[in-house]
């Protein structure tokens, strides 16, 4: 389009200035003619030139002479005028060619900006949809791996009651047989009604005694979890860290040799590790009334099929009780706090104070692998005390060498993967 509108302007330009040569040469010959004309009526007779001789001396110049030079001056002012004019016009056509040009490229580039940025806020856009359904789905996943890592302990427990019932009930068919092949002979107990009674009263007080076990917060064993999700993780920590307390206590109760202040110690960590899992738990699942009796239980085969059903009966409620707790919900960044602060206060720490360094006994050392920490390594009089690794509290006057640790008041603890430092051991320098 540019290119054609020069072009058209050029076109303009020529046609003009062959209009102006073609009125200046006419013009011209104008002139010329009249010239000719003139000195052929100069030319005057043999017998006249003397007399005109005579009044060519006396008359002034001629007024053609005068006609002609106005004639062309005025031509040369008019051609000079339309050159200007044309000057000026080629010039405004040149400016506004220019402005226009300028003009439609501000608005191209405008319009170019405006698309982009609609673009790019559209990629914007989608790239947070994208997002959002990508962490939805994530979210998704995990939940669903939760459910079928539940499904799944279920399933397992399920299947150890299928198996013990099936055994009891091969037990029950081989008992039934020796009775066939015996005859008979086996007489029921007189006081067989009473013992069923006391069987589905013993029943009933097991599963109520499970439900108070969980509702207290006490540990319960549980089953081997394949690719456990961090919120069972969290649950069979929790377990394992108050069964392996309530063990240590009760076997430095029997020995007799601890201190009263480590088993309050103990006894208060253990309360709060049981208040952890109350919360993790919450109350426990209803449970079913115990088995009655459906047939006669007046044999001693049909007794034992039907205690066998109160012990399967027992196991059962159990079984639901890990499922129960496995399948709640836990803040896994919470107790992910929780548990590592737990061990190296409430534990490490405070079992630390009464006994010595380097004679913790293994249980702290159970419960330093369950976070990945190990004790800061310190050999008296050998390893040099080092503020970035040791708090010294103070120095003492010893035989071992200067500046090497001489006690430790509290020993430390680091990471096993890298080492580095969770808690500066506090020491004594000698001097």
């Amino acid at each position: 389009m540019k290119i054609y509108q020069f072009r058209y302007a050029l076109i303009f330009l020529a046609l003009t200035l062959f209009a102006v040569a073609s009125v200046v040469h006419s013009q011209e010959d104008t002139a010329q003619s009249d010239r000719e004309q003139n000195s052929s009526k100069k030319s005057p007779s043999l017998e006249t030139q003397g007399t005109e001789l005579e009044t060519e001396e006396q008359s002034p110049e001629p007024e053609h002479s005068s006609d002609v030079s106005q004639g062309l001056l005025k031509n040369s002012f008019l051609i000079y005028s339309i050159i200007a004019v044309l000057i000026v016009l080629a010039i405004v056509t040149v400016i506004s060619h220019v402005i226009w040009d300028k003009r439609l490229q501000s608005k191209v580039d405008a319009g170019e900006l405006l698309s982009q940025e609609k673009l790019t806020k559209t990629e914007q856009e989608w790239a947070e949809q994208l997002q959002y359904v990508n962490q939805q789905g994530k979210d998704n996943t995990q939940e669903l791996e939760g459910i079928v890592s539940n499904h799944s302990a279920i399933r397992n427990e399920q299947e150890n009651l299928r198996n013990g019932l099936s055994e009891l009930e091969s037990c029950f068919k081989g008992l039934e047989l020796r009775l066939t092949t015996t005859g008979p002979g086996t007489v029921p107990d007189p006081d067989t009604t009473t013992d069923v009674e006391a069987i589905i009263h013993e029943a009933q007080t097991q599963v109520e005694s499970l439900a108070q076990v969980y509702e207290n917060g006490e540990p319960i064993d549980f089953i081997e979890i394949d690719n456990p999700t961090p919120s069972e993780k969290v649950v069979v920590i929790l377990n394992r860290i108050a069964r392996t307390l309530e063990h240590w206590r009760i076997e430095l109760e029997k020995s007799g040799t601890a201190t009263p202040d480590l088993i309050q110690t103990l006894e208060f960590a253990n309360q709060a590790i049981k208040e952890k899992l109350k919360e993790v738990r919450g109350p426990a699942p209803p449970f079913p009334e115990p088995p009655d009796p459906d047939t006669d239980v007046s044999t001693e085969v049909a007794y034992n099929e039907f205690k066998n059903r109160c012990t399967a009966y027992v196991a059962w409620y159990e079984g639901l009780l890990v499922g129960y707790q496995v399948g709640r919900q836990t803040a896994e960044t919470d107790y992910n706090q929780f548990i590592p602060q737990f061990i190296k206060d409430r534990l490490f720490n405070g079992v630390a104070r009464f006994i010595k360094f380097d004679q913790l006994p293994k249980q702290i050392d159970e419960f330093l692998q369950i976070v990945g920490y190990e004790m800061v390594p310190i050999e008296i009089g050998k390893t040099q005390a080092d503020s970035r690794v040791h708090d010294i509290q103070s120095s003492r006057q010893t035989n071992s060498k200067s500046g090497t640790i001489v006690e430790v008041v509290l020993p430390g603890l680091q990471r096993k993967a890298d080492g580095e430092i969770v808690q500066k051991p506090v020491v004594i320098r000698g001097e």
